[in-house]
């Protein structure tokens, strides 16, 4: 945890905070802060700052907010799709997605054996706090939007899509060859990842009857994880 995240309606008079738990615990044994010192902060769609400890004790610390600082992260523009991934994936897809700044994040159950992960805590009362995690780490202020569609079938939602649809797969077209198009408009696009095991042939026809371009991150399988992993650099790279 690099950063301590704040949201804005826990300031008092919007320039004070008492913290206990876990971000009291933080600041007092692992960053070993003591009474004067400054931590960094993130709030939420607000920004970075920096805060000044006034008082710290066993059971709490009390913050003031001292200045802003510079964003140090510009969010990736982007939305994301993913094939309900297992709930050990889903925990790094929402960090990764937090550290980033995504703008959105949907988990759609592509296949029947996967919806049972719906019924973990990842996917019913955690899955804000994998993306805080995110924030923490980088000090991106930008929230992303979670969509977690356990109803809704996939195929529509992608075909309704009124932006530019992306489909993960090593058999598509290098993602090199595409950065100059994808820089041309980044809020529209929407990447998709499928599951694990791979798009069924039945997936690949639909893709192609709807016109969605294929997009290889290149010819080696890679899990789920790795491959949102590599795409957000890659975007990052271009994008600075």
């Amino acid at each position: 945890m690099n950063w301590i995240l704040i949201y804005q309606k826990e300031l008092i008079h919007n320039h004070s905070v008492n913290l206990t738990g876990e971000r009291h615990t933080h600041i007092r044994s692992i960053l070993k802060k003591e009474k004067d010192e400054t931590i960094q902060v993130v709030v939420p769609f607000s920004g970075n700052y920096l805060f000044k400890i006034t008082s710290i004790s066993e059971s709490e610390t009390r913050l003031e907010i001292s200045n802003s600082i510079p964003d140090i992260l510009k969010p990736l523009a982007i939305q994301t799709f993913f094939s309900l991934p297992r709930p050990q994936t889903g925990k790094k897809i929402l960090h990764l997605s937090g550290a980033y700044g995504v703008t959105s994040v949907f988990f759609y159950a592509t296949e029947s054996k996967n919806k049972e992960y719906w019924t973990s805590p990842v996917y019913t009362k955690d899955s804000i706090s994998y993306l805080e995690t995110g924030l923490s780490q980088t000090g991106n202020n930008k929230l992303p939007n979670l969509h977690l569609s356990q109803s809704e079938p996939w195929k529509p939602f992608l075909k309704s899509w009124k932006g530019t649809v992306l489909i993960l797969d090593r058999e598509g077209e290098f993602f090199s060859n595409n950065a100059p198009e994808i820089q041309k408009s980044w809020d529209d696009l929407l990447f998709v990842f499928g599951p694990e095991s791979g798009w069924k042939p039945g997936d690949i026809l639909f893709f192609k009857e709807c016109e969605f371009k294929l997009l290889s991150l290149g010819k080696i399988n890679l899990r789920t994880e790795f491959a949102y992993s590599a795409l957000l650099h890659q975007l990052f790279s271009i994008r600075n």
